[in-house]
């Protein structure tokens, strides 16, 4: 249950920070405040970074609930367990949020040039 808990919250989080983050960048290049290219790039490093701190959170809170306290092999095991699918997860994060960085690039782009095809008609 909390496992189950965890993972669909470490998957949803960096899906709606980067939905988030897409509506704030998409603003600030259609209101002419930002370039495509600067956007593109506070963009991606941020969507980079948000898997991370997301999975580390969750991995800490999993870790507390599932694993618990004390000295024992099957511990051992299970703090093993969890960090190898910590980070399996964390790769199909970052996969999943360089898709949304070339898909918010693009959008940005196409929005630029639709500010300055408005600019010169």
């Amino acid at each position: 249950m909390v496992l189950d808990f965890c993972i669909s919250f470490g998957l949803a989080a960096p899906v709606v920070l980067s939905v988030v983050l897409y509506q704030v960048g998409h603003r600030a290049v259609a209101q002419g405040r930002v370039g495509p290219v600067t956007a593109s790039l506070a963009y991606g490093l941020c969507v980079a970074a948000l898997p991370l701190a997301v999975w580390w959170g969750v991995h800490a809170l999993a870790e507390f609930y599932i694993v618990g306290e004390g000295t024992s092999f099957l511990r051992s095991v299970l703090q093993i367990g969890l960090a190898f699918l910590m980070y399996a997860y964390l790769c199909i994060s970052w996969a999943l949020s360089f898709v949304a960085a070339c898909l918010a690039a693009w959008r940005f782009s196409v929005c630029a040039k639709r500010l300055k095809q408005e600019a010169v008609a």
